[in-house]
């Protein structure tokens, strides 16, 4: 009974070792292959004509925690990895998860890279990756200085500009700013001279200085170049020639028109005379009298030769008249003293000279009317006469 009880027992183990066997054989197991790999920096693995790529970028400086950064590629994707020695990577996303990696030596140039991949890929190409160029960043400062007035008169300010900018690729470090005073120029109390710069200035970036100078001195002169430096480099600005005038005297300055409206005439006609009075200068004429004596032989029937203003304008005009009679033949002029603000000892204007002829007087007015009243008397006579005589 027991044999029997035991023969059971073994049968039951073989069938339950076949059924494993036969578990075990059905199920797949995927055939991989494994690797070891040195690798440079910039250098990859071509896996099957580039359906997978890895590519290292990165190799970290020796330190406690040394690195290799790498670049999966396939399927047109991109993702990056960090290996450390002796550390999984835990690859595990669609569709880089097709190999595995690990890395047991990592120094400053080169790290052995262990890689797992599918057993139907044939051994990857090993290439080499193109560096990317970095554009080394340069500054390059670059001064225009301008002025709104190229000719001032002494006591003039000119505002200055400085447009400085960065036409460079990289920052301008430690910038300072160079400039002397001009000769025949001063500064003022509300400028600063030379302008404050900052001390960097990034790549495109473009600054304004304003400044103020006034002029002191006249001359001729030329305002020299402003230096910027930075880093180990130097600009200067363009040169600017300019003059200084002795300072403009503001003053008025009147002329004084006589004219006629006729100048030969007869005694016992009149004559219209026009004074008009224009200041020339740049500043205006104040207490203004315009004075004379009246022509011996004439007088004035209308209007005064004489006139008083308070004020006349630059670039403005005061006008009277008088009428004056002939009384006298004779050769006149009218002769009149302007003195005003700016002049008071005066100048004398002339008018035109007048020629007054003596007016002939007409006999024949007298005699015919003397003819008549003659004939008459002596016609009345005669007729009394001889009424009387008969």
């Amino acid at each position: 009974m027991i044999s029997l009880q035991n023969n059971g027992y073994y049968v039951l183990r073989k069938i339950s070792f076949l059924l494993l066997i036969l578990l075990l054989i059905s199920i797949p197991v995927s055939a991989v292959k494994n690797d070891t790999f040195s690798l440079e920096n910039y250098t990859g693995l071509n896996f099957m004509n580039g359906s997978y790529k890895i590519e290292v970028i990165e190799i970290s400086k020796p330190g406690d925690m040394p690195f290799v950064k790498v670049n999966l590629i396939t399927g047109g994707l991109t993702k990056q990895y960090y290996l450390r020695i002796n550390e999984d990577p835990s690859i595990k996303a669609e569709p880089f998860n097709q190999i595995n990696l690990n890395s047991s030596f990592i120094s400053q140039t080169v790290a052995r890279i262990e890689v797992q991949f599918p057993d139907a890929w044939s051994s990857p190409e090993k290439y080499t990756i193109e560096i990317p160029v970095i554009a080394e960043k340069i500054p390059t400062i670059v001064i225009t200085k301008s002025v709104d007035k190229i000719i001032l008169r002494k006591g003039e300010v000119a505002e200055f500009t400085l447009i400085v900018e960065n036409t460079g690729n990289g920052t301008a470090f430690n910038v300072t700013l160079e400039d002397r005073l001009p000769p025949g120029l001063t500064s003022v109390k509300y400028s600063i001279f030379p302008p404050v710069i900052q001390d960097e200035i990034k790549a495109g970036e473009s600054i304004e200085l304003l400044f103020a100078l006034k002029a002191v001195e006249s001359g001729s002169y030329t305002i020299e170049p402003t230096t910027i430096k930075y880093s180990s480099k130097t600009a200067r600005s363009n040169s600017i020639d300019f003059t200084v005038l002795d300072e403009k005297i503001e003053k008025s300055h009147l002329i004084t028109n006589i004219t006629l409206d006729k100048n030969n005439i007869f005694t016992g006609e009149l004559v219209e005379v026009t004074m008009k009075i224009t200041n020339n200068g740049n500043n205006s004429a104040e207490s203004i009298l315009i004075e004379g004596p009246i022509p011996k032989g004439m007088e004035v029937t209308k209007g005064d030769l004489r006139q008083v203003y308070k004020k006349i304008e630059p670039g403005e005009f005061e006008e009277y008249s008088a009428t004056l009679k002939a009384v006298e033949a004779g050769n006149y002029s009218i002769q009149l003293k302007t003195s005003y603000s700016d002049d008071s000892t005066g100048f004398s204007s002339s008018s035109e000279s007048i020629t007054i002829t003596e007016k002939e007087k007409n006999y024949l007015y007298i005699l015919i009317p003397s003819i008549i009243i003659i004939v008459g008397i002596v016609l009345f006579i005669r007729k009394r006469h001889k009424e009387y005589t008969f």
